[in-house]
């Protein structure tokens, strides 16, 4: 299974934001695992490395962002991305360019804390940390 995370479920792993942070953490370890092919945006890692930051130092961002760049895979974003996201019924832009990504990548899940995310029209669906859990069981 290959499956796109969103911002949110990685940040609820590395800040460990309970509650969320155990089935974050549970999730990016099955990736480690290969149990399942973990991939985020481009711009998630630049967004992961400002928010994590801020938290902990530029030292600790750097090297969350290094481990995570090492273990799982990145989708790039492209101009064609971009206008391909304009097209998407989603009103979050950022949400809709994950979409268009996980699109692209030919993912099976997206997965995110996002209930407008998850309720939406994204081409990909877009399941909460908990369905995938509980679909890899």
């Amino acid at each position: 299974m290959k499956v796109l995370l969103d911002t949110n479920v990685i940040m609820d792993a590395l800040q460990e934001r309970r509650p969320f942070d155990m089935e974050a953490e549970e999730i990016l370890k099955r990736g480690q695992d290969g149990e399942i092919d973990i991939l985020f945006t481009a711009n998630a890692a630049t967004d992961i490395f400002y928010l994590y930051s801020k938290a902990r130092g530029v030292k600790s961002a750097h090297t969350a962002i290094e481990f995570l760049l090492n273990t799982y895979g990145v989708v790039d974003i492209t101009h064609g991305d971009c206008l391909g996201a304009l097209k998407i019924p989603i009103e979050d832009f950022e949400d809709a360019l994950a979409a268009e990504c996980a699109r692209k990548a030919g993912v099976d899940y997206i997965v995110t804390r996002d209930d407008k995310f998850q309720g939406g029209t994204s081409p990909v669906t877009a399941i909460s940390p908990a369905a995938l859990l509980e679909k890899l069981k």
